[in-house]
């Protein structure tokens, strides 16, 4: 059975159903491109509009940590302060999957080598002191 696309009361495309089960999450999910059954056999097809003010507003959100970045060789460098008396841990994300799982650093400046990251890119990462979070931000890998 094959569903119509519309976009704008037109038709667009008409899905088998097999093309039309790659698509389907986006009816449930809700997503900011988004099918919405409007009949039977039929969808309308919602593209996501991209506004101009939105870019600057989500680069102006993010700022660099003080303690978790990347070094003008594009290695990962951790820098914190009373390591001695305090107990740090760092958990490192590549979006929902943990990579690095560093537990008690004892060093107060430490380089991770880029080549223990599967790819360029953002990364996620979570900063404990003495068990409660001190920060959760990202860092870019080149």
């Amino acid at each position: 059975m094959t569903q119509r696309i519309f976009i704008k009361n037109k038709l667009f495309k008409e899905l088998s159903a097999s093309d039309y089960k790659k698509f389907k999450d986006s009816i449930f999910a809700n997503t900011k491109d988004t099918l919405t059954r409007i009949g039977k056999r039929s969808l309308q097809f919602s593209p996501a509009t991209i506004e101009a003010t939105t870019s600057p507003q989500i680069q102006d959100n993010w700022a660099p940590s003080i303690y978790v970045f990347t070094n003008s060789k594009g290695n990962l460098t951790i820098q914190l302060p009373n390591t001695n008396t305090k107990r740090y841990s760092l958990f490192i994300y590549d979006g929902k999957l943990l990579l690095h799982n560093i537990t008690n650093l004892k060093e107060d400046y430490w380089i991770i080598e880029k080549s223990n990251f599967y790819h360029s890119g953002w990364y996620d990462f979570e900063l404990y002191c003495n068990g409660e979070l001190l920060e959760r931000n990202k860092f870019l890998l080149h």
